[in-house]
């Protein structure tokens, strides 16, 4: 008798355990999944996660992007910060040759690329429809190299704009050797009293400066009159030997 009374209940026992654990195993589910990650190693959203060693990301498809980040409105799509080196250093191909952390301090972004076989190496590309890289401060930009600066256009605007805002603030100013590919030194031979020089992108509003080279008593330049891809000299007069003359083409 006490057989037959006990095996029910042992069945009802059994189905109210399973109940239970369903509904434990749907609340586990529906748990985000930061609450429900207790690794103190993973990565959690939404929070600062601090740690005392480097995290990285490789990935190893080729051609796909390791690290991408996407802001609404006027956040941030990546902010980098140091204590004493650079905020964010970035390289393309191999490391820079010599680089110590130390550096890069006072520096927002180092970035490096090594020379290469069919470009440039750039260490900093800006592109844009309207200013690709600005730079503001008591100096705006700063080039030290080989060459310090170059400015390069494709069109009949200058490679290099300089303006000052003022009838009194300085447009550009040079402190060492100019040198200009549309100046130059020609020659008047003896017994002539004029040159003719050809130098293309010279039009009849060209400003063509020119004056002689020589120590010839009575004589000058007279006038400099620019046609299509060429200038002529005049002098006063005839000179008595061969004598030069230096020309300068402004536009």
């Amino acid at each position: 008798m006490t057989d037959q009374v006990s095996a029910p209940r042992s069945r009802r026992a059994l189905l109210t355990a399973a109940a239970g654990g369903a509904a434990a195993l749907a609340a586990s589910a529906a748990l985000p999944l930061s609450v429900a990650a207790a690794d103190p190693d993973d990565v959690v959203k939404g929070v600062d996660n601090a740690t005392d060693a480097t995290t990285s990301i490789t990935n190893s498809t080729a051609d796909s992007t390791a690290f991408a980040t996407s802001a609404q409105g006027t956040g941030y799509g990546v902010e980098a910060t140091s204590d004493g080196g650079a905020g964010l250093v970035a390289w393309s191909v191999s490391a820079p040759p010599s680089w110590e952390p130390e550096f890069g301090s006072n520096t927002g972004l180092y970035a490096w690329a090594p020379t290469s076989d069919f470009t440039f190496g750039i260490g900093v590309y800006g592109d844009s429809d309207d200013l690709g890289v600005v730079g503001v401060g008591s100096v705006g930009v700063l080039g030290v190299g080989d060459i310090g600066i170059v400015g390069e256009s494709f069109s009949s605007n200058p490679g290099v704009l300089a303006i000052g805002q003022s009838a009194s603030s300085l447009a550009l100013e040079v402190i060492g050797k100019v040198r200009f590919s549309r100046s130059g030194r020609t020659t008047v031979r003896r017994g002539r009293s004029t040159r003719t020089v050809s130098l293309a992108g010279v039009t009849t509003k060209s400003h063509v400066l020119a004056v002689i080279h020589n120590n010839r008593g009575g004589r000058w330049v007279r006038a400099v009159v620019p046609t299509s891809g060429k200038f002529k000299i005049y002098l006063n007069a005839t000179v008595p030997v061969r004598t030069s003359v230096a020309w300068f083409v402004i536009n």
